[in-house]
């Protein structure tokens, strides 16, 4: 018998596991995975969670979120915590970082938060509140502290059995939708300073790169918009983005090649603080509202 354990991450930071047991032949499992996206995405689409972000502070150290069960069959919820950030490589490269014990120096609410009920059984077309409350130490740093929240999704059915053969396979699926708790202390500040933009390329894109890096004491949300202009100031290309820095990143944007003729550009990029967009609680007022910074260049570059 053999084992193999696979893990999908889509764009919208949720992740999929699946388990498949008994797998002997490559084309055996190429079915098996496709079966698996099409059973996930089934997953994600009837088990929904709102909001993706709740809010606390000091004034009230009381949160709720909502699971709900838009299909007809049962399914296990489990809730469980843990502390992570986005990370950027030096090619810019993105992705998200869980601590599983984080250090007392880092912004942690995990071992501070509660969650009731932490695990339940939704019905069809069940909805259920989940509420929580954080519970920090007498005194900490002004701030803003955060953890990431995993609702587990796994249908209460008996796991996938498929036969044809003689081979057979146990699929089990779980989807884990990551959000964000936020817990803030009074005067909190941020803010950005960013780096110089450089400009490389690769076969396909244009890569424009800035370095973020974040002031004050908390997390800073916001919109980028990446535009480049050619030699009379007209529009040749526009990238929008939301960017989240927690901590310093490697932000890259690409502006594919094609289309793109030989002579001198200037790059622009600029990001306006919109915290509200994620947090509509929030009152946290930023060092500035908008920055910017740009770079002339030639291209094709040399």
């Amino acid at each position: 018998m053999k084992q193999v354990y696979k893990r999908f991450q889509t764009q919208m930071g949720t992740e999929s596991d699946i388990q498949i047991t008994k797998i002997l032949s490559y084309n055996n499992m190429k079915k098996i995975i496709f079966l698996f996206l099409f059973v996930s995405s089934s997953i994600y689409s009837q088990v929904i969670i709102s909001p993706y972000v709740v809010y606390m502070d000091q004034k009230d150290r009381f949160g709720t979120y909502i699971v709900q069960n838009k299909s007809l069959e049962e399914y296990e919820i489990s809730i469980s915590f843990v502390f992570g950030y986005p990370v950027t490589d030096s090619l810019g490269n993105g992705t998200m970082k869980y601590v599983e014990n984080p250090a007392d120096s880092l912004p942690s609410i995990a071992k501070w938060i509660r969650a009731f009920p932490r695990s339940f059984i939704l019905v069809p077309e069940q909805k259920q509140i989940v509420r929580m409350t954080v519970r920090p130490p007498a005194y900490i740093e002004p701030g803003t502290y955060w953890t990431r929240m995993v609702t587990s999704s796994t249908p209460k059915a008996p796991p996938v059995d498929t036969l044809k053969e003689g081979i057979s396979a146990k699929v089990r699926f779980v989807l884990n939708q990551v959000t964000t708790v936020i817990y803030r202390v009074n005067d909190a500040t941020t803010g950005l300073d960013m780096e110089d933009i450089v400009v490389n390329s690769d076969s396909n894109n244009l890569q424009v790169f800035v370095g973020l890096n974040r002031d004050g004491n908390s997390a800073f949300f916001g919109n980028m918009t990446t535009r480049l202009f050619n030699s009379i100031g007209d529009t040749v290309q526009v990238k929008e983005d939301f960017v989240q820095v927690y901590f310093d990143i490697n932000k890259r944007v690409d502006i594919p090649l094609e289309g793109l003729i030989e002579g001198s550009y200037t790059a622009e990029v600029e990001i306006k603080f919109n915290e509200k967009e994620d947090i509509p609680e929030s009152r946290l007022i930023p060092m500035e509202y908008v920055y910017r910074k740009e770079i002339n260049f030639n291209y094709p570059l040399q």
